[in-house]
């Protein structure tokens, strides 16, 4: 021990974060643990050494780390985040949001913690407390776009009188359409009046909103349920079967004939009362393998459901819209493995049912559960800030693939540097979909 006694610790702890950020982490172990039996009080030496474990998945020692880091410095706040963090990932929330407190205690300023307290409170349902923190961070910075999007997403389903801007711009495009009665929602010249009219409501709150971020092109109508989607993805997606829970999925999929149209589907789908408030979207296809232009779907149950559906919101999409539609089962990412999955006739001989053998295997698949996702409510009706920016992503789709229907409403739309992204190598294809 005594030749590490002599030794410049500086020096040591450099070649140690050196190592680190090679990912040399067996060595820079070895060489932080030198530095703790000389100096057992470097709260940065225990900090690293949790990230280390934390990168190597061994978040129990990660955390004895962590906690000895504050132990020697009180004050070490990054610490209390990182630990709040790994709380927050095992589903331990009341310890995340104990130890994001701590953060704030220690160091006022430090915008991640409103941040991470926001996420947790909103996956609890805590909506009051996820905003006035999200609203802090905006407060420490204006343009924080974790805290922006995460409050732009949550005020879709949770309607508050707050006096921040961004809460008054959204509760004033709500009231646009208020105007109009359902017969005359949907003419393009009250189209064209909302998303003018939305336009400069978004303008005032912020001069600068058409270079936010924004990367979302689906819009939703929720209720409670989580159908926990992403979930069902990845146990496909790892190991090539559909989940027991997908067989009871149909959707009613309606294709609008042009962009107004779909944007006349979004606001029936806002308007329409359904008896189980059945999940629903309006979308632009991106997927790269998957046909199809501008969709709008209402998940059911079952077939029978659908069919039911369908024939009750007949008359409205007669009535209003340029369209085809049909009734699918599950994702359209599941036909290529198994075509079958896409017959939705029981009485066809073909018809796929869940094999009991992948019963044991999905109950086996080891499936990280997310503990970030937000907790769920009915979405608010009315047009959102999230509405209106998915619509305008939904106009650039249009003009990139040649749907000239976008002029009738006047509207100028704002780039979408994501949509070109998005669309570099589809164009071509798009455009030779696009029929009309």
């Amino acid at each position: 021990m005594k030749e590490y006694n002599q030794l410049n610790i500086k020096e040591l702890f450099n070649l140690a974060f050196q190592n680190q950020k090679k990912k040399n982490f067996k060595i820079a172990i070895s060489q932080y643990k030198k530095i703790i039996d000389v100096n057992p009080n470097l709260a940065l030496v225990y900090y690293n050494l949790g990230l280390i474990y934390e990168q190597l998945g061994e978040n129990e020692v990660a955390q004895k780390n962590y906690k000895k880091s504050v132990k020697v410095d009180p004050s070490f706040f990054h610490s209390y985040n990182n630990l709040g963090i790994l709380f927050q990932k095992q589903g331990e929330k009341e310890k995340a949001i104990e130890n994001f407190k701590k953060v704030i205690e220690t160091n006022s300023q430090y915008i991640n913690a409103y941040n991470n307290l926001g996420l947790v409170y909103s996956s609890l349902g805590q909506y009051k407390e996820a905003i006035n923190n999200f609203i802090k961070t905006l407060e420490l910075d204006k343009n924080n776009s974790v805290a922006k999007k995460s409050l732009i997403y949550l005020i879709t389903y949770y309607s508050t009188n707050n006096n921040h801007p961004l809460i008054i711009a959204n509760n004033n495009l709500k009231q646009i359409q208020k105007k109009f009665i359902f017969k005359d929602l949907l003419k393009i010249n009250s189209l064209s009046y909302i998303l003018k009219e939305s336009y400069k409501i978004m303008k005032n709150y912020d001069d600068n909103f058409e270079s936010f971020e924004f990367l979302e092109t689906q819009s939703y109508r929720r209720n409670t349920l989580d159908l926990n989607c992403v979930r069902h993805h990845e146990v496909f997606n790892n190991l090539n079967i559909i989940p027991k829970f997908c067989f009871n999925c149909f959707k009613i999929q309606i294709e609008p004939e042009n962009v107004i149209e779909l944007i006349k589907l979004f606001f029936i789908f806002d308007r329409i009362e359904l008896s189980k408030n059945n999940q629903r979207k309006c979308m632009v296809e991106l997927r790269n393998d998957v046909s199809g232009l501008y969709k709008g779907i209402i998940y059911c149950s079952n077939v029978e459901e659908a069919k039911n559906i369908l024939e009750d919101i007949k008359p409205i999409l007669n009535l209003n819209l340029k369209y085809k539609v049909s009734i699918k089962r599950g994702c359209s990412e599941f036909y290529k493995s198994f075509s079958n999955f896409n017959i939705v006739d029981k009485k066809n001989i073909n018809f796929m049912d869940y094999p009991e053998k992948w019963q044991k295997i999905e109950q086996n698949a080891k499936i990280r559960k997310n503990y970030n996702t937000i907790k769920i409510n009915n979405t608010v009706s009315g047009m959102s800030i999230s509405d209106f920016l998915v619509i305008n992503q939904w106009l650039n789709y249009a003009k990139k693939i040649g749907d000239q229907s976008f002029k009738k409403i006047g509207f100028e739309t704002f780039n979408s540097q994501y949509i070109s992204e998005k669309m570099l190598n589809q164009v071509e294809f798009r455009r030779k979909e696009f029929k009309y």
